[in-house]
C-alpha cells in the first residue's frame, strides 16, 4: 500500500469513496437530515476547490484509492486550527491498518510543519478510532446538532 499526495487524477475515486462511506458505514451511525447535508456536499467541484486549501493524502492498494484524509487549517487568520478533514476508509478495507497509516502521514506533516495541536471532526462511528490514534474527545463540542464529535491530539 501506498499513501501518497493526492492528485487531480484522484478526484473522481475519492467522489466515489466519500458518498460509499456516507452510504453505508455512516449511514448506520447518523441521522437522515445529517447525511443528507454532509453528501451534498460531496462533489468533485467541492474536491477540486479543496485541493487548493488542504493537503490531501490518499492510500492506494492495487492501483485503487481505498482511503483519503487531509491536513486543514480552519482557524481564523493568525490563529490557525488544524484539523483532520475529509477522512474516509474504504468499508471492505476497515481494520487493515490502513487508516492508520494514512492518519500517521497526516500527523507527520502536521509536526514537520510546527502543528503543535491537531483536531478532528468526527463521525460518531469513527470517536474509538481516533481515541486509539491519541486524541480525546474535547469538553466543548460546537458542532452537536451535525451530530460530530471534536477531539484533540497534541503533537
Amino acid at each position: 500500500m501506498l499513501v501518497r499526495p493526492m492528485e487531480e487524477r484522484d478526484v473522481r475515486a475519492v467522489v466515489e469513496l466519500a458518498r460509499a462511506a456516507y452510504d453505508g458505514v455512516l449511514a448506520e451511525h447518523h441521522s437522515d437530515e445529517v447525511l443528507a447535508s454532509f453528501r451534498a456536499e460531496v462533489t468533485p467541484e467541492s474536491f477540486r476547490e479543496q485541493l487548493a486549501t488542504k493537503q490531501f493524502f490518499v492510500a492506494e492498494a492495487g492501483g485503487d484509492v481505498v482511503a483519503v484524509g487531509a491536513l486543514a487549517d480552519f482557524g481564523a487568520r493568525g490563529e490557525p486550527r488544524y484539523s483532520v478533514s475529509q477522512f474516509y476508509v474504504r468499508a471492505d478495507r476497515h481494520r487493515r491498518g490502513i487508516g492508520k497509516r494514512l492518519l500517521a502521514r497526516i500527523v507527520r506533516v502536521a509536526r514537520e510543519a510546527g502543528v503543535k495541536q491537531l483536531h478532528v471532526p468526527s463521525s460518531r462511528n469513527a470517536v474509538a478510532f481516533y481515541e486509539d490514534s491519541g486524541f480525546t474527545v474535547d469538553i466543548e463540542q460546537p458542532d452537536r446538532d451535525d451530530e460530530i464529535t471534536w477531539m484533540t491530539r497534541l503533537l
